[in-house]
């Protein structure tokens, strides 16, 4: 179950601090010599930067998007939480339209649970190759292009850093085709990408569509949030996996 108290993001606040302290007491450096002692980390992010950060040097400026994990082998990160995606979808903006009305017509939170798991099962069935391909390519290869990604582990204080254009799942964004493969999960469904060979690429992508605060928020019922609407997100799971499918284009550091 994913978190939807806040707790995630003030981690991951808390975690990009402490990165932005490490690249700009050396790490910078090590990564990208070419940097002169002039450089600056400074933090961004919000709804005005998909960048978390940018190191700063005279006219170069590196864009950096930061992944926290407790422990890598466990858990996912997201490269897609959004809002935006359901408008140019059919199924999800359906979604999105039905979630809206049982938060105005639902006070039963079991009710409106059942009617938005229902809902998002529907939209993951009616999901075509199409709309899966368009949204990768416009939410995660498009905006991640000139980014660097560097996962944080901060149980051991290890970190990896990774240019995204250089990732296999990037290749497969630009080059295969993305099917949705269903299996336990109601709201969520993998997605394994095929070749036109037949080849099967399974680089541990998930999406999930879901409400962002939760059913409590969306019918008026939550202490924490006062509202709720349509979300997709694109998950990375197998962390471990992501890592060692780059070989030599990620560095530990």
């Amino acid at each position: 179950m994913y978190k939807i108290d806040g707790s995630s993001h003030k981690d991951g606040i808390k975690n990009e601090q402490s990165l932005i302290e490490t690249l700009q007491s050396g790490a910078a450096q090590r990564l990208y010599p070419r940097l002169s002692d002039g450089f600056k980390v400074v933090k961004r992010g919000g709804t005005r930067f998909k960048q978390d950060m940018e190191i700063i040097d005279g006219d170069e400026t590196i864009l950096i998007s930061a992944k926290k994990k407790d422990e890598i082998g466990k858990g996912s990160f997201d490269w897609v939480n959004s809002s935006s995606v359901t408008k140019s979808i059919p199924c999800l903006k359906e979604f999105a339209d039905t979630v809206k009305d049982i938060g105005n017509i639902h006070n039963i939170k079991g009710t409106a649970k059942l009617g938005v798991l229902t809902a998002s099962h529907k939209a993951l069935n009616k999901l075509t190759s199409s709309d899966v391909s368009t949204i990768l390519q416009e939410h995660v290869s498009n905006k991640n292009k000139d980014m660097k990604v560097i996962i944080s582990e901060t149980s051991t204080g290890t970190n990896w850093e990774y240019n995204f254009q250089d990732s296999p799942l990037n290749n497969s964004i630009k080059n295969h085709t993305p099917m949705v493969q269903l299996g336990d999960g109601i709201d969520s469904a993998k997605i394994i990408f095929f070749d036109n060979k037949g080849n099967r690429f399974d680089h541990g992508i998930r999406i999930r569509i879901v409400t962002n605060n939760g059913i409590g928020a969306l019918i008026g019922q939550s202490k924490s949030n006062n509202s709720s609407i349509a979300v997709v997100k694109i998950q990375q799971d197998n962390i471990p996996g992501l890592i060692s499918g780059l070989g030599n284009k990620i560095r530990k550091f």
